[in-house]
Parts: C-alpha cells; sequence; structure tokens
C-alpha cells in the first residue's frame, strides 16, 4: 500500500471562484517573492489538518472563505476542508471530511461534503491514515488526553522556517510548551514500538499505580487515625472512670471494645458524676515514693554486683600470675635429704618444697572458688536489671497517672464546675463516636490492585520495548549519518556520524576519531543546523516507511535558502557561472540530495517553498509548480478576487 500523498491544495472564493495548487509524486517547488503567500499552503495544510486555531494571513481571510486539502494513497482518496473565519475570529468549527474515488473538488460551500466538527473530523482522518490508538472517554464524555492524534504527526511532515535553523528545537511544535508534551509522549507509537493495545495497556498502568497510591497514601492515614483514636479514647475513658461515668476499663483494647465502654458513659446517669477522689493523688506520690526508693536500691545492688565482677576478675588475673611464679616447685619435687649442690645431710630444700605445695593447692583452690562464684554473681547482675525495668515501667504507669490526675483537676478549675466538665467530657466521647472507623473507610482491596498492577505491567514488558526503541534509535541514526554526509556542512559538523534519541528528542553529533559528544548548540552555523534537520527530516521518513507508519509520506520544506540567502526581496533566478560562490554551490548539493532521496523512497513526497529559481536546473524547473512575484500579480490569492462579507 502506498503512502498518502498530497494532490491539491485548494481555496475558494466569492462568485464561484477557486484557486487551486496542484501538486504531483515526487518533489514539488512553489518559488516567489516574499508575500505572495507561499508560505500561507502549509498553515493552509495544518488548518485542514484540524489545527485549534486559523493562522491564515488578513489578506486570504478577506478573500476566500474556505480551504481544501486533496490527500491520495493509491487509489484511494480524501478530501478536507475548513471554513476560513473573517479577521478577528479564532478558528471555525465547521470542517467538512469525505472519502472515496475519483472525487471532485468543490467550487462552492454548498458542494462541499461531509460537514461535521473539527473533533469528528479529526477522527475520521487518522482512521484514513491508520492513526488506530483507541479513544478512551473519560465520565464527562471528552477524549482522554496523551493519546496519537493526526496532530502529532505534523512535527514529521513539516520543517518550517522556524525549525530550518533552529538550534534546540529538532520537529515542528517542539518549541511550543502545549503541544511538545503529546509529541514526545506519543513518539513511540508512531517509531511502531507501542501499538494500539501496549498504548491502553500502558494507559491503564499509569492509572492503576496513581489509584494504588492514592489508596495507599489513604489507609496510611487512616491507620495513623486509628492509633490516635485508641490513644484518646484511653484517656476519655479513665477521665470517665474517674468521674463515676464507667465502673471499669475496657479489658480488651479493641477498637470495637473502646466503643462499647465510650457508648456505656454516654448512657450513664448524670448522678454518678462524682469528684475526682482527693486522697488518690497523695497515694500515688507515696507510691512513687516507694519505687524510687526500691529503684535506688537495685541500683545501688547492681553497682555493687557489677564492682564485685571486676575485683574477681582481677582477683583471678592476680592469682593465675602467682601460680605461674611459684609453679617452679613442680621441678623441685624429688628434693632428698642432702643438699643438691654439695650433697650434705640437709632437710631444709624439702621443707621449701614442701611449702611451695601447700602455696599452689590453696592458689588452685581459690581460683577454682572464684570460677564457682561468678555464674551465680552474673545471673543475680542480670536479675537486678530485670527487677530495674519493670520498677521503672511501673514508675511511668505512677507518673502517667499523676499526670492524668493533675491534667483532670486543671480541666476542672477550667470549666469551674464539675457538671461543664461532665458536658465536656460527654462531647469528647460524642466526637470520638463519630470517627468512622477504619473497616468503613477502606472500600478499595491492596492486594487486588497490586496484582493487577504485576499483570498489566508483566504484559507492557517495558525490557522488549525499550530494545524495540533502541532498535528504532540505530536505523534513524544511521539513516541520518548517511543523509548528512552527503550535505553541505561546516566544522565542527564535518564527516560526523549522528546519534538520535527520542526522549527527550535529542541529536548527538560525533566527529569521526573523536570522542566528543557535540549538541546541536555547539555546532554553531546556521549551515549545520539546515543539514541536521533535512537529514532528520528524510531518516524518519525512511524510517516510517519500512516501519509501516502512519505518518503520511509528505514533507514541506520552508525556505532551506535561508542560512544562504537571508535577505531576499523577489525571487531571484540563479544560473550557472563559473563564478558561483560557496553558497550557491551548497544550496544546489541541497537540491540535489531533495531529488536523489525523492526518488529513493518513491512514494515520499516533498514540498519546497522557496524564493531562489535555478533556471539551469532541468530538474528544479520542472518540478516547479509555481512561480509567484508582485510585478505580475501572480499570488497564492488573485489580487483580483473579490473581498468577501465579513459574515
Amino acid at each position: 500500500m502506498s503512502r498518502w500523498n498530497i494532490s491539491e491544495i485548494f481555496f475558494l472564493g466569492n462568485e464561484g471562484r477557486r484557486r487551486t495548487i496542484t501538486l504531483l509524486p515526487g518533489v514539488n517547488i512553489i518559488t516567489g517573492a516574499s508575500g505572495t503567500g507561499k508560505s500561507t499552503l502549509i498553515k493552509a495544510i495544518d488548518y485542514c489538518l484540524g489545527s485549534s486555531q486559523c493562522e491564515l494571513p488578513a489578506h486570504v481571510r478577506r478573500h476566500s472563505f474556505a480551504v481544501g486539502v486533496k490527500w491520495v494513497s493509491g487509489e484511494s482518496q480524501m478530501i478536507t476542508g475548513r471554513v476560513i473565519p473573517p479577521v478577528g475570529q479564532r478558528t471555525s468549527t465547521r470542517m467538512y471530511v469525505t472519502s472515496g474515488r475519483n472525487l471532485r473538488l468543490p467550487n462552492t460551500l454548498e458542494k462541499f461534503d461531509g460537514l461535521t466538527n473539527v473533533q469528528a473530523g479529526k477522527a475520521f482522518i487518522e482512521r484514513a491514515f491508520g492513526i488506530g490508538d483507541p479513544i478512551d472517554y473519560t465520565n464527562d464524555g471528552q477524549a482522554q488526553r496523551g493519546r496519537a492524534t493526526i496532530r502529532h504527526a505534523t512535527a514529521y511532515m513539516f520543517v518550517t522556517k522556524d525549525v530550518i535553523y533552529n538550534e534546540t528545537a529538532l520537529l515542528h511544535g517542539l518549541d511550543q510548551a502545549d503541544e511538545a508534551k503529546g509529541i514526545i509522549d506519543t513518539m513511540p507509537y508512531f517509531l511502531r514500538v507501542l501499538n494500539e493495545k501496549s498504548v491502553i495497556d500502558e494507559r491503564r498502568l499509569r492509572e492503576l499505580r496513581r489509584q494504588y497510591e492514592r489508596e495507599e497514601r489513604k489507609q496510611q492515614k487512616q491507620t495513623g487515625t486509628d492509633d490516635d483514636f485508641h490513644q484518646m479514647a484511653t484517656r476519655v475513658l479513665r477521665d470517665a472512670l474517674r468521674c463515676g461515668l464507667i465502673e471499669a476499663l475496657p479489658v480488651a483494647n479493641s477498637e470495637q471494645d473502646l466503643r462499647e465502654s465510650l457508648r456505656l458513659a454516654r448512657r450513664s446517669n448524670a448522678g454518678l458524676v462524682v469528684n475526682p477522689n482527693e486522697n488518690e493523688l497523695p497515694a500515688l506520690y507515696t507510691q512513687r515514693k516507694e519505687l524510687l526508693s526500691n529503684i535506688e536500691a537495685v541500683r545501688r545492688k547492681s553497682r555493687g554486683a557489677k564492682t564485685a565482677l571486676l575485683e574477681m576478675s582481677d582477683f583471678e588475673g592476680t592469682v593465675h600470675r602467682q601460680y605461674e611464679k611459684l609453679d617452679i616447685a613442680s621441678h623441685i619435687r624429688q628434693v632428698g635429704h642432702v643438699c643438691p649442690v654439695c650433697e650434705s645431710p640437709s632437710d631444709r630444700g624439702r621443707d621449701i618444697a614442701d611449702t611451695l605445695q601447700n602455696t599452689m593447692a590453696i592458689i588452685r583452690s581459690e581460683s577454682t572458688a572464684v570460677e564457682g562464684v561468678r555464674p551465680r554473681l552474673v545471673e543475680h547482675e542480670q536479675e537486678l536489671q530485670n527487677q530495674l525495668t519493670e520498677l521503672n515501667a511501673q514508675l511511668r504507669g505512677v507518673d502517667e497517672r499523676i499526670s492524668t490526675w493533675i491534667k483532670q483537676n486543671e480541666e476542672n478549675m477550667r470549666l469551674e464546675t464539675l457538671g461543664r466538665y461532665r458536658a465536656h467530657l460527654l462531647g469528647k466521647i460524642s466526637i470520638l463516636l463519630g470517627m468512622r472507623s477504619s473497616e468503613r473507610q477502606a472500600t478499595v482491596d491492596l492486594n487486588v490492585l497490586r496484582d493487577e498492577i504485576e499483570a498489566l505491567d508483566a504484559r507492557v514488558d517495558r525490557e522488549a520495548r525499550q530494545v524495540l526503541l533502541d532498535r528504532a534509535h540505530r536505523k534513524i541514526s544511521a539513516y541520518a549519518s548517511k543523509a548528512i554526509a552527503e550535505l553541505p556542512t561546516v566544522t565542527p559538523c564535518v564527516d560526523v556520524e549522528m546519534e538520535f534519541y527520542s526522549r527527550p528528542p535529542d541529536i548527538a553529533v560525533i566527529e569521526k576519531g573523536q570522542s566528543v559528544v557535540l549538541r546541536l548548540s555547539d555546532l554553531g552555523s546556521d549551515q549545520n543546523y539546515l543539514a541536521i534537520h533535512i537529514a532528520l527530516s528524510f531518516a524518519l521518513q525512511r524510517y516510517f516507511k519500512e516501519a509501516k507508519s502512519p505518518v503520511p509520506g509528505f514533507l514541506v520544506f520552508d525556505q532551506i535558502s535561508r542560512p544562504y540567502y537571508p535577505a531576499h526581496g523577489e525571487d531571484e533566478t540563479l544560473l550557472s557561472s563559473k563564478s558561483e560562490d560557496e553558497d550557491v554551490l551548497a544550496m544546489r548539493k541541497h537540491i540535489d540530495y531533495l531529488f536523489k532521496e525523492t526518488d529513493a523512497q518513491q512514494d515520499l513526497q516533498v514540498l519546497l517553498i522557496e524564493h531562489a529559481f535555478f533556471a539551469d536546473d532541468p530538474r528544479y524547473v520542472q518540478a516547479t509548480r509555481e512561480r509567484w512575484n508582485r510585478a505580475s500579480g501572480d499570488a497564492l490569492i488573485p489580487l483580483d478576487w473579490p473581498e468577501r462579507a465579513e459574515s
């Protein structure tokens, strides 16, 4: 199946007048002076593809009331048209779309078929082009954002004069904040990395993840609310117990038991209300004093046990050192009744040896005693630590009760009377009973959401999508690198390779034999920017054809000669000359590449809008469809057309 091209662009005026610009397959050139309406053709095509506002100039608005474009793909044809609003009106909601074979161009508005609104008209065009991203509608019936539309496809078709030498925006529309996000988000779809089903799965996955995060935050907040409820209910019930509203605190601390006790307090008789027991506070202080005394006693014992363990360790070391010093006795156990030196009769050596043996036995017994006492002392010290922990817990409980008692008394003094305090306490109870429980608020099961997210995540297969996206980047980069090698450039964009990335859309330029990566802003020449944009545009179109993307096979370039001839007035005829300067030679290289690449891709159509006219180039002359200048009165909208009625 061939790709969609444009066969005619037409404007309708009063008295049945129609201005038709005919385009053929391959390269089509419109030349002329400034102000003759050349660039208006891009705005006309864009308007007929459902743009939100009409940007046609005032002269066109005053002399024509409708514009249309006829698209062809093999034997299939489609005519899209819009009513041109008068000067001062932003846009028109009336659109005409029809498809079929052998369609005739209308001469009047009444003969325009397929009247509809802009939204339905764009949907019709998308179905014809094959932009099959299914439309999901929200509850209010509006189309969901983020889907691929024909408006995103124009980024790959229009290379306007604002893009030709732009050092930041690679594609048409990327310099507009309200359009850039949609172009970036839908680029994987047009690169055929995503299909219609994966688009739906991806969108559903994003929605589920947002819903999961919302529900998780809500339930975490509810859990915190439950903890707050437990603490507040316990304090209120403790106050209610002291005031006699209830006879005892609930045994269990579950939410249900707490609520039941609160209801019981609210139903209690007013006569049961009594002042807090005045004897309770002194008793609590007495208990606190005893606990502090016990804690101090246990701490002293613990310090004594630790000191004993430390001294025992030191004593054991001393005993061991003494034992080593006296171990010489093991070498003199066989001493007899004679002197070991002169062999004279003597009992002194044997007495000394016996004394040493007795001393070592005593030392061994002391060491054994130490080893026997140590485990019991360690166990005793651990018991003391446990007692300290328990006593500290009891002390905290007594302190809490004292604090609550003091707080209650202060509150009684603030409310002046016990009756007002009781009313205040009952109000707290009513507020607590009015708090919703987590069981009633938890309407979404996070486990179910998590399972659905995991299933969709496995189906989306991000790793496989990334592989396909990297493959698309490599192919487009290879096409663009080959293209820029044939286009005129200047340093540092000579003998380079281009690397394309889709998110965010960017180009990296790498000089061969160098390891430095250059960005667009580093290239520093309008001639380089022009070559980059032309190479990328044709590389994308070549990839779209290979991937069977729904982007039409149509490219329009608006004045690629601007970097070479920035100050044109009337159209300039360029003839061959031996003295042609570098700018003319560079421009000819661009023209040669346009013809060569368009012939290579066959069903790719190029519309070139230019000032310059190469009279010595037969291809250029033959491809020129219109040549306008102010002297002859030739223009997009003839000067003899009558003005329309502004209604």
